[in-house]
């Protein structure tokens, strides 16, 4: 004995259910089209950090930790190329090059030192929102350490930080 079962569904249900499958599809897909990069990418332009309003990191920190960053980039082979703030970068390498901005959100010390900051990373053509990552970036407080050393090696794990999320999509 075969029973056979029909669903019928009425014409709002079965719309409902064709653009909840529909949103499924497209977005995931959209989704990934914002974030697709060729790696390796053809410039990466590090541009200086800003800070959250009453964090007070004294500008010689924030000086270092975009040296930090800008030096240790190139090491991460990321870009063919990484270019200073406001360089230049052909037309046609616009589409394939990254644009890294960022804010620094606060910085705690203790046992160990913890730097979080949001950064950014645009398609430098029509600068659309790859991804954005807000790491915590993690440093050793010692009474030798000053804004200069630790703002530099905070900036060089960020670059890290940008590897790993270019990496993972």
């Amino acid at each position: 004995m075969r029973s056979s079962h029909r669903i019928v569904l009425s014409g709002a249900k079965s719309l409902a259910i064709c653009a909840v499958l529909l949103a499924a599809v497209v977005l995931p897909a959209a989704k990934l089209a914002a974030q697709d990069v060729t790696l390796p990418l053809k410039t990466i332009e590090a541009k200086h950090f800003t800070q959250a309003e009453g964090l007070g990191l004294s500008q010689e920190f924030i000086d270092q930790f975009y040296e930090g960053l800008r030096t240790e980039l190139p090491k991460t082979k990321l870009a063919e190329q990484v270019v200073e703030e406001g360089g230049t970068v052909a037309d046609a390498d616009a589409a394939n090059s990254v644009v890294v901005e960022g804010k620094l959100l606060s910085k705690k010390s203790g046992f160990v030192g913890i730097v979080r900051a949001e950064i950014n990373l645009y398609r430098r053509s029509d600068h659309s929102l790859i991804k954005t990552i807000t790491p915590e970036i993690p440093y050793k407080p010692s009474p030798l350490n000053t804004d200069k050393t630790i703002g530099h090696s905070t900036g060089r794990r960020a670059a890290y930080e940008i590897m790993r999320a270019l990496k993972t999509k």
